[in-house]
């Protein structure tokens, strides 16, 4: 198929989901497109992107008064049929975004839990965010489209708006929602991304990675470079049902998890850091019977030491 008929079902793609009536099916029919064909995603990402650029630059020539008035000039066309206009908004919007002096005048209220804690937050828009135990993040008091996760985890469910996506920025990467469920771990340099509905794109600006609902993306110290793997959508953001979900996780990282889930402090020897776990982590409110479990499930022994429980050999 050629360039211009994907573009073609790229656009008529992003006109059907800028549809506040589109279903569920209709979301689920966009998944199995984009997973068809790696092209398909990245033609989508650069539609979409392109009209939300646009459209901000036309909102803004729209507001200039010294921009003059012609009643009788021919009706303009349609932002999919000027490719050229669109490359030059697409420079300068990107332009703007990326100045100092815009980045700095977010008004940013933060928010955190202790450890063992959730808290939801609704958002004017409807979209709706629930953060795991240890947590913390900000959003812009001006603008409900955007959050910034600094440490820990938390779940987005974000009502989709083409025309101004959300963004989700962690320590180092940008996350644009293109209308969907995801959950976002952000811990000592490490990220992970698993969606459950829809899509996210991960640096847009830059490697611009597509995932799509069923699979995640992770990024580690040892391993910098995005890499994306299945995951069951039912498991995403399964902590809010007690239940943790992982693919060849180290112990380290579970550690970590197990920490910020149930409220009490939980390290990791050196022997067993870099041991991985595939599987499922049912928590129980009896801390005792619950390690009892995880020593057999893990293979590891727990102990309780005075600063909190030790995962060990």
């Amino acid at each position: 198929m050629s360039v211009e008929l994907r573009k073609d079902e790229a656009i008529a793609w992003h006109l059907r989901l800028s549809n506040p009536a589109a279903s569920a099916q209709d979301w689920d029919d966009f998944t199995n497109w984009l997973e068809a064909d790696p092209v398909n995603a990245d033609i989508y990402d650069s539609v979409a992107l392109a009209d939300a650029d646009l459209t901000d630059t036309l909102a803004i020539a729209k507001s200039d008064p010294a921009l003059p008035q012609n009643d009788n000039a021919p009706a303009p066309a349609k932002w999919y049929q000027r490719r050229g206009f669109l490359a030059v908004a697409a420079s300068a919007a990107l332009a703007v975004l990326l100045s100092p002096a815009l980045m700095s005048s977010r008004d940013l209220q933060r928010y955190e839990t202790q450890p063992g804690e959730t808290r939801e937050i609704a958002l004017s828009d409807g979209s709706q965010i629930a953060m795991n135990g240890g947590t913390r993040l900000a959003l812009d008091k001006k603008s409900n489209r955007f959050a910034r996760i600094d440490a820990g985890e938390a779940v987005f469910t974000i009502r989709h708006d083409a025309a101004n996506p959300f963004v989700v920025e962690t320590t180092d990467s940008t996350l644009r929602d293109l209308g969907t469920v995801f959950n976002v771990r952000q811990d000592d340099g490490a990220l992970e991304v698993a969606v459950a509905q829809g899509a996210v794109q991960y640096n847009p600006h830059d490697e611009a990675v597509t995932v799509t609902a069923g699979n995640r993306l992770v990024i580690s110290r040892d391993r910098p470079v995005p890499v994306v793997s299945k995951a069951d959508p039912v498991s995403v953001g399964g902590w809010r049902q007690g239940r943790l979900t992982y693919q060849a996780t180290p112990l380290s990282v579970i550690a970590l998890d197990l920490t910020r889930t149930l409220g009490t402090p939980i390290s990791v020897s050196r022997d067993v850091a870099g041991r991985r776990f595939t599987g499922v982590i049912r928590i129980e409110q009896d801390k005792e019977v619950f390690f009892h479990r995880l020593e057999s499930l893990l293979s590891v022994r727990v102990r309780h030491t005075a600063n909190g429980w030790q995962l060990t050999s």
